[in-house]
């Protein structure tokens, strides 16, 4: 009771003012905030016609919905009464997955306040909720556990930020949090150790992880489904896949690649940015001057018919990625490929390229990604620290 009262009258205020001030800045959590509540109201209708036992996932955002996605889908293929809800806290999420084809109603998660979390949780009505690895709110969880609705945690970790378990106080909240999980589901034995040493209350048991069944038959499906073709290029060019990148990467990335064109002239770099806005776009544009935008270049395989004319279109003209939801088919085109978000935050997913077996790099914050630090023990991941690292 202390603590979700400490969580209350403290923390959630000081997150709510911090997610004020980034509104100022932040174009997703703009639009969240603004539309989180807009999309439950045009959800209610098709929620209060919805019959059938209910099962709530939530996730972050995409990369963690992708560890869901085998379980969903294998749940709606053998019942297919059984609703299910789908939420996001990120934008790209929700926009990306919005129209998937196994979810009854996909919605964006509110703030963690009480009254979000009773409001929320009172019009999807679900009968059993399912958080996925690392997102955990309490206040949903406490309105589940207070209306007797089980609440399980899939495909869990031990937290990346270390404090939250290292000093006393928010060792004892991160505890509680998980105590109100009626069974953890983990990855692998390490981290059911982490959640035995902790004394968690909940049921914990290991389970493989959901994401190499899905990424194994995502790269299977990319590699059968030839959406660009391989007439695109020419042979002898060498094609460097540049995914989830922020502005910090691509800096280094674009400066470097005039060094690298020096020593290798076949090189074709494709860079495709975490979050490519229009103001994203025009900057990577000026930067990349001899560029195509990939709409351009998918406009114009719609328009010409013969394959022979692409690669000259082409030329010796580099690739924008203006759109999402491309990244993975574009890693079955690279001989190589760079993961975005070392240099500033944290690398992004890397094990989506690694099932192609490609040499991979990163910038210099790996620490985050589990995946990422073992394969760079197994020498299969290069870490770049700077320019130079990029140009040998």
């Amino acid at each position: 009771m202390l603590i979700s009262i400490l969580y209350n009258v403290i923390i959630i205020p000081l997150l709510a003012m911090l997610l004020s001030i980034s509104k100022l800045f932040n174009k997703k959590i703009r639009d969240r905030e603004k539309n989180w509540e807009k999309v439950l109201s045009n959800e209610k209708s098709k929620l209060l016609s919805l019959k059938g036992f209910r099962i709530w996932f939530h996730s972050a955002s995409m990369g963690e919905f992708e560890q869901a996605k085998p379980i969903i889908e294998k749940i709606k293929k053998m019942h297919p009464d059984i609703v299910i809800i789908i939420s996001f806290f990120s934008p790209s999420g929700y926009n990306n997955q919005k129209k998937y084809e196994f979810a009854d109603s996909v919605l964006y998660l509110p703030f963690d306040t009480l009254a979000n979390a009773k409001y929320f949780i009172k019009n999807i009505k679900p009968n059993m909720a399912v958080f996925i690895r690392y997102e955990i709110w309490r206040n949903f969880l406490r309105i589940l556990k207070k209306k007797h609705i089980p609440a399980f945690l899939i495909c869990a970790t031990k937290p990346n930020q270390k404090f939250l378990y290292k000093l006393p106080f928010l060792r004892q909240f991160t505890k509680s949090n998980y105590s109100i999980f009626k069974k953890i589901f983990t990855v692998s034995e390490e981290h059911t150790q982490f959640f035995q040493d902790l004394k968690i209350l909940s049921e914990i048991q290991t389970l493989s992880d959901t994401r190499f069944d899905r990424i194994i038959e995502n790269v299977e499906k990319a590699k059968n489904k030839t959406i660009y073709p391989k007439e695109l290029f020419k042979e002898h060019e060498f094609i460097l896949v540049a995914g989830s990148t922020w502005e910090k990467d691509e800096d280094i990335l674009i400066d470097s690649l005039i060094d690298i064109e020096k020593q290798n002239a076949n090189i074709k770099f494709i860079i495709v940015p975490h979050e490519p806005t229009e103001k994203h776009i025009k900057k990577l544009k000026s930067q990349l001057p001899h560029s195509y935008l990939l709409s351009q270049i998918e406009d114009f395989l719609k328009k010409e018919n013969q394959l022979t004319n692409i690669s000259n279109f082409l030329g010796k003209n580099h690739i924008i990625v203006d759109s999402i939801g491309k990244l993975l088919t574009l890693y079955s085109l690279a001989d190589a490929a760079y993961i975005g978000g070392g240099f500033g935050s944290g690398v992004h997913s890397i094990t989506e390229p690694a099932g192609y077996g490609i040499p991979l790099a990163c910038g210099p914050k790996y620490f985050n990604s589990p995946d990422a630090i073992k394969l760079y023990s197994y020498g299969s991941l290069k870490v770049m620290k700077n320019k130079n690292d990029f140009s040998e």
